[in-house]
């Protein structure tokens, strides 16, 4: 560990970030210009994305990916590729359209006739009804197929007895009823709903995409893109190329992005494949499961059968993905000397869903070698507040799933996966509009940090003419982005804390059962509430899916009856959400876990029996969980903070919903971060942590170390005073002893901690106010050759204003401008003090400077600055650049502003409130 926080005060540290760069075809000069502006801004590699180039693996995109290579060799970058021609992955550029027939998406899908009984000599067309419903003939046709679909086939034909509450009864088999292209059959008394099921191509998807359940469908994508580029790139394959992205490949039963469920919806088309039938008719023994049908379409009075069904459904459907899709792709880059990555759509419980996404977020990533999550849209918002409400159909967050669920879910796939080596990726910051700045920014890096996500993909650079409607923000815009140098310090910021989250272990409290295998079988509860419930506690977790407990898994698994280790990752309990039915290798688990007495706890209701088990199996499970523990969702988080279920790794008092902690044991030395995720009140208070030794506090914003009052308690804990500003990541690191301490004092001068007593001696009450554009403050820079993150440079501004306090921004003199604005003051002190200067509120980062040394840049508040004695002169010159954000020169444009985020009012611009200057 020691070596890691060396190379981080040194910045010396490894690179963690790897942000798109959208092809258009652009001139060459503008692909180098971007390169190396990429680079300049704290970034060692690059995510390149085909989406809008108009010749993906043509000659201008093989050039263009000529001279982004040559360009990353130069600068020591590293190039990942996005692995199709437009988002999602698996249109494979088009190839399917080509492909044999059989390798195209095949649907599971029934049509149904409502008829009550008794009733004799019912006859109906069978062709008519193995196709789909008509259009009413006030409607406008669809476009005429020429397929004949000639390979359709009849699965059953069900008569089912519809009963109270729509459920349906035991199904009469009529499939040997057909006589020639006609059903004839007799139905006795009651009301039936007869299920016509059929296997077919002419379903209502995403048709024009790989069959994800079909081995040799998933491999027309790795033929026609991965293969390609490892012939024109086969020498840089694991040097300057990394690997492959996957963007959010779906299994596409529908098209678009409606929410699906997995099953039970009726009129959905199911995907489905010839590896389909084998495996269901393997799991029953038989082709016993055509006879329970018509329950993944509708609710069923035998809710065992109903379960059984549904659940086999769904493991055959995401073990297929996982075979055929994630891991094939995952093998051919391990082949080839390259790695796999990128992410599904995990929007709330989505990602156990079909549809848009994969069916199961364990298996949908399995094959890569890094967890993936992403963040667009304003799904995470300071305060937890989901401001950034969707037009389209799409989970909204009253429920906390972006706040509380996915950074949690990425990070636990990242850690118990050994393929993964605790790496998890995060798409971030994408279409939150020209609004969102560094500001918001650094709180979504520390969000997902906190929660142990360590590797980045910013959304996005784009150099196509500025203003690009596409999914702002765009971090340098053709040098247009007056943030651009505080994003490049941003940048610097997170690669060294991921520096600190990278290569350990993380030490959760407990563990959370993924509910996906709860919710397949019926009436299972979202993990959302649980998640929340222990966030809000300070309580750590992680999410397992019920494959860490399968017998020669692919995760190692140990128990010893007090720990259960995941990839030597250790839990002290397991928490399950609130379902009727639990997966049959979860049920052993918790029968030897009962006998040991390591605490397995339920929410809300315990379950009433075993996916697929019998009487008397689930009966003999029920007896067992009867002393279980049964918690209320929402008050899981304090039952195991007030009732001592085991023993927290860290301890907030006074303790408050909004803070996250986290903690990691890097090198064998413990680590612990406290993120404020309050955006206006300080917290002030302690931490009772699990460890031993010397505590430093570690400020990597600014690059620092300073002391902490501490105290050693029993039992190898540390009591520890903390006081963390709104949306500060603080970042505690206990040091063996004192060797190791003084060794780090000669890297680092390590500071007394602050003494909150302090004295205000002055305020700015005038500033004389210009302005600088984006692209001739960078020009400046270019010109005086320095590079764009010197802390020493001084430009020239226009214009002349004489502002005085308290500032109310400069919006109402320049209501479309964005740019820097430039605040230069002449300010009195005694020689020979330290003094710390404060700003009340800045829109949107601020550089200070006294006498022309720099005291470094802010993007959030506290705008606190510290003025070293050195630099302390009888009459100094103070000088504050604030940089905007784009947003009012693009709304004066005309161009695109909010992107997929709600619009909301504009911001100020430049200083507001007070400048006052305080001495210890």
């Amino acid at each position: 560990m020691m070596k890691r926080l060396e190379s981080v005060l040194k910045k010396e540290n490894a690179n963690y970030i790897f942000p798109f760069l959208w092809l258009h075809g652009e001139d060459e000069a503008t692909l180098r210009e971007y390169m190396q502006v990429i680079h300049d801004a704290n970034i060692g590699a690059v995510c390149i994305e085909s989406r809008p180039h108009p010749d993906f693996l043509g000659d201008k995109w093989w050039a263009d990916l000529d001279v982004i290579i040559e360009e990353a060799k130069r600068l020591g970058m590293r190039v990942w590729i996005l692995d199709d021609s437009h988002f999602p992955t698996g249109f494979a550029n088009g190839a399917v359209k080509n492909a044999p027939k059989e390798l195209h998406h095949k649907y599971l899908c029934y049509r149904t006739l409502q008829i009550a009984g008794p009733i004799k000599r019912v006859e109906f067309s069978l062709k008519e009804y193995m196709q789909p419903v008509p259009l009413p003939p006030w409607m406008p046709a669809l476009p005429k197929n020429e397929d004949d679909f000639a390979d359709d086939r009849l699965v059953k034909i069900l008569a089912c007895p519809v009963l109270k509450n729509e459920e349906l009864g035991t199904p009469i088999d009529l499939t040997d009823k057909v006589k020639g292209d006609n059903v004839v059959f007799d139905l006795p008394e009651g009301f039936f709903k007869i299920f016509v099921t059929y296997i077919t191509r002419n379903g209502k998807g995403r048709n024009d995409y790989i069959n994800f359940l079909d081995k040799k469908s998933c491999q027309i994508l790795i033929d026609t893109v991965y293969e390609s580029h490892y012939a024109h790139y086969r020498e840089e394959f694991g040097k300057t190329i990394a690997g492959f992205f996957s963007d959010e490949p779906p299994i596409g039963n529908v098209d678009g992005y409606m929410p699906v469920g997995p099953t039970g919806e009726p009129n959905q088309d199911l995907p489905w494949s010839d590896a389909a039938m084998k495996c269901l008719s393997e799991e029953f023994g038989s082709e016993g499961w055509k006879e329970l049908i018509p329950y993944l379409w509708a609710p069923a009075q035998d809710k065992g059968k109903q379960a059984k069904v549904r659940g086999a459904y769904m493991q055959m459907v995401t073990k297929l993905v996982e075979e055929c899709f994630s891991m094939q792709n995952g093998k051919w880059c391990e082949e080839h000397g390259v790695e796999y990555i990128g992410h599904m759509l995990e929007d709330c419980d989505m990602n156990m869903n079909l549809g848009a996404s994969m069916g199961h977020f364990f298996r949908g990533l399995a094959g890569q070698h890094m967890a993936g999550i992403d963040n667009i849209g304003g799904q995470v918002a300071i305060n937890g507040q989901n401001y950034g409400r969707h037009d389209q159909p799409a989970c909204q967050d009253e429920a906390g799933f972006y706040q509380y669920v996915l950074g949690k879910l990425g990070a636990s796939h990242g850690a118990i996966d050994p393929k993964k080596k605790g790496r998890t990726m995060c798409e971030n910051f994408g279409a939150y509009g020209w609004k969102y700045g560094p500001t918001e920014q650094k709180y979504m890096m520390d969000h997902f940090m906190v929660r142990g996500v360590n590797r980045y993909v910013p959304h996005a650079f784009s150099p196509a003419p500025f203003p690009d409607p596409d999914c702002p923000p765009h971090f340098y815009a053709h040098g247009e982005n007056p943030t651009y140098r505080a994003f490049g310090e941003l940048m610097g910021y997170s690669s060294r804390v991921c520096h600190l989250i990278d290569g350990g272990k993380s030490c959760p409290d407990v563990a959370v059962l993924y509910a996906a295998e709860s919710i397949w079988a019926g009436d299972g509860q979202s993990n959302i509430p649980v998640c929340r419930s222990l966030g809000q506690a300070q309580v750590d977790f992680h999410i397992i899916p019920a494959d860490v407990f399968e017998k020669d898994g692919e995760y190692p698994f140990q128990f010893d009856g007090q720990i259960m280790r995941v990839n030597n990752v250790e839990y002290r309990a397991l928490v399950i959400s609130g379902c009727t039915y639990l997966e049959g290798n979860v049920a052993k688990f918790i029968a030897d876990a009962v006998k040991k007495e390591f605490p397995i706890i339920f929410t809300d209701c315990k379950p009433e029996g075993i996916v697929a088990g019998t009487a008397d199996e689930n009966e003999a499970f029920t007896e067992t969980i009867k002393e279980c523990v049964l918690v209320p969702a929402e008050k899981i988080g304090t039952y195991l903070k007030e009732n001592n279920v085991i023993s927290l790794q860290t301890l907030m008092k006074p303790d408050d919903r909004m803070l996250t902690v986290y903690h990691y044991i890097l090198e064998e030395t413990d680590e612990f971060f406290v993120l404020n995720e309050k955006n206006s009140q300080i917290y002030a208070g302690e931490a009772i942590v699990k460890a031993s030794g010397i505590p430093v506090r570690y400020y990597p914003w600014e690059n620092r170390l300073e002391k902490v009052e501490y105290e050693t308690l029993p039992d190898k804990f540390t009591r520890i005073r903390l006081v963390v500003d709104p949306l500060e990541l603080c970042v505690i690191v206990f040091v063996k002893n004192e060797k190791e301490l003084n060794d780090l004092n000669h890297i680092s001068k390590i500071t007394a901690f602050k003494d909150l007593d302090e004295r205000l001696i002055a305020s700015i009450d005038e500033f004389e106010v210009g302005h600088v554009d984006s692209r001739d403050y960078l020009n400046q820079l270019k010109k005086a050759g320095v590079t764009v993150h010197c802390k020493h440079t001084m430009v020239k501004k226009t214009g002349s204003e004489q502002v005085k306090a308290p500032y109310t921004g400069m919006q109402k003199m320049y209501p479309e401008y964005s740019g820097y604005y430039v605040y230069d003051a002449q300010l009195f002190l005694e020689q020979g003090k330290d003094y710390e200067l404060r700003i009340d509120e800045v829109h949107e980062t601020a550089e200070v400077f006294i006498n022309g040394n720099s005291l470094g840049m802010k993007v959030q508040r506290p705008y606190t600055y510290t003025i070293p004695a050195r630099f302390v002169q009888e009459k100094n010159a103070i000088r504050i650049e604030v940089a905007t954000t784009l947003e009012r020169k693009v709304k004066a444009i005309g161009g695109e502003l909010w992107a997929m985020s709600a619009p909301g009012p504009l911001s100020p611009t430049g200083i507001v409130g007070n400048v006052k200057i305080y001495t210890k």
